[in-house]
């Protein structure tokens, strides 16, 4: 990449963060700080070791405050703007493609909780149970992830799962 290339994505970072910030209600400098621990992150396996990043300078209930107040309520009186914000910014980062349409994939992961009395909005949820007659489900979470897809994958760069073998025990253990 060259200095003036460098320097023109730079400058569009420097516009897509401004643009970030002003989209958010509460807690700017907490989300901010947030995504620079979760962009520089490479061992973190959960929120509490994201509070020790050096880049997140707050203390860790600043960090749950900031998760909890990331969205702008509906009684919020500027909450369509606020959300039009968010989602130019958002969009921003979706590689421009040679099509008329964007291909995304989307991936929902079931977080079961059944037995978690005081966490707020569970809800039911579609677990897959292997004992004969119980229905698949649970109570609990469920997370998403969307990501925008690439027009075209380089194979030759392509970060993807080998397959798995049926012959080979997931945990290995010797049978």
């Amino acid at each position: 990449m060259t200095k003036n290339e460098t320097a023109t994505s730079v400058e569009e970072f420097l516009v897509w963060r401004s643009n970030l910030f002003q989209g958010l209600k509460a807690r700017k400098e907490t989300i901010i700080e947030l995504l620079d621990a979760l962009s520089s992150n490479q061992q973190a396996h959960s929120v509490v070791e994201l509070s020790l990043n050096p880049l997140f300078r707050r203390d860790y209930n600043s960090l749950y405050r900031g998760i909890q107040e990331f969205l702008p309520t509906q009684t919020d009186s500027n909450y369509e703007q606020r959300i039009e914000t968010l989602f130019s910014a958002v969009s921003r980062t979706i590689p421009p493609t040679s099509k008329h349409y964007n291909l995304f994939g989307i991936d929902t992961t079931p977080c079961p909780r059944p037995f978690a009395e005081t966490l707020a909005d569970k809800t039911f949820i579609h677990y897959p149970n292997p004992i004969k007659g119980n229905k698949p489900i649970n109570i609990g979470h469920c997370y998403s992830v969307v990501c925008a897809l690439p027009d075209q994958i380089d194979t030759e760069k392509s970060l993807g799962l080998s397959p798995y073998h049926e012959s080979e025990s997931p945990l290995n253990i010797k049978e």
